[in-house]
Order: structure tokens, then C-alpha cells, then sequence
């Protein structure tokens, strides 16, 4: 069953950012935002919509940067109405792995009405 009105959102993540590196990040990158976890207070967690016009942007940013490849993925987040469905992930996922070959990361929930 493939649901056409389900939608995923795409990020690149940067898992481990210092301060500046964060700074920089939301001002190098339109779009971009970044996050203080609650556990770890000495790292950020950098968030790019994954576009076609921002993917030179977030290749640059991650070459001037030195940011190691695990410190990096595709955040892939889904919200579906039912239980079954198949999503399918836009051509720019792929795209994104040529420059970047990092680990692809889901997060699904399952919204059941009764």
C-alpha cells in the first residue's frame, strides 16, 4: 500500500559540533538549526533540510569543517496516520550518499486512530 500523503522529513544531521562550529553552521547554511542535547552539553547537533540547493552548502561545511563521517547522517523522520505504508524516499537521499557516504537514520511513529 503506498500512501502518497505521507511525507518524510530529510536532514543532513552533524552529531557533534563544538560552539562555533555551530555558529558557523546556521549562518554558512540557509535553514539550518542546531540543538544543545540534553545529555551532552559539550557537543551540538546541527540540522540542514536536505534540498537540492542545499547540498554543495553542506558538502563545503562539512569539508572546511573537518567533521569526521561519523559524526554525520541522514536523519529520515515519518509521521504516518496508519500502520502500513511504504515511503519513499526522494532521489536527493540518494544523491547526498555520493558526497557524503554516512549512515542513514529512521525515525517513525506510528499514529493509530480508533
Amino acid at each position: 500500500m503506498n500512501n502518497s500523503n505521507i511525507e518524510a522529513n530529510i536532514s543532513f544531521r552533524f552529531n557533534r559540533l563544538d560552539k562555533l562550529q555551530a555558529f558557523t553552521l546556521v549562518r554558512a547554511i540557509l535553514g539550518s538549526s542546531y540543538e544543545e542535547p540534553k545529555l551532552a552539553s559539550d557537543c551540538y547537533v546541527g540540522y540542514v533540510p536536505l534540498t537540492k540547493e542545499n547540498l554543495d552548502d553542506i558538502n563545503d561545511y562539512y569539508v572546511r569543517q573537518r567533521i569526521e563521517i561519523e559524526d554525520c547522517d541522514i536523519f529520515v523522520s515519518v509521521n504516518p496516520t496508519s500502520v502500513t505504508n511504504i515511503i519513499e524516499l526522494p532521489a536527493i537521499v540518494n544523491r547526498m550518499l555520493k558526497y557524503i557516504d554516512c549512515k542513514l537514520r529512521f525515525s517513525f511513529t506510528a499514529v493509530v486512530e480508533r
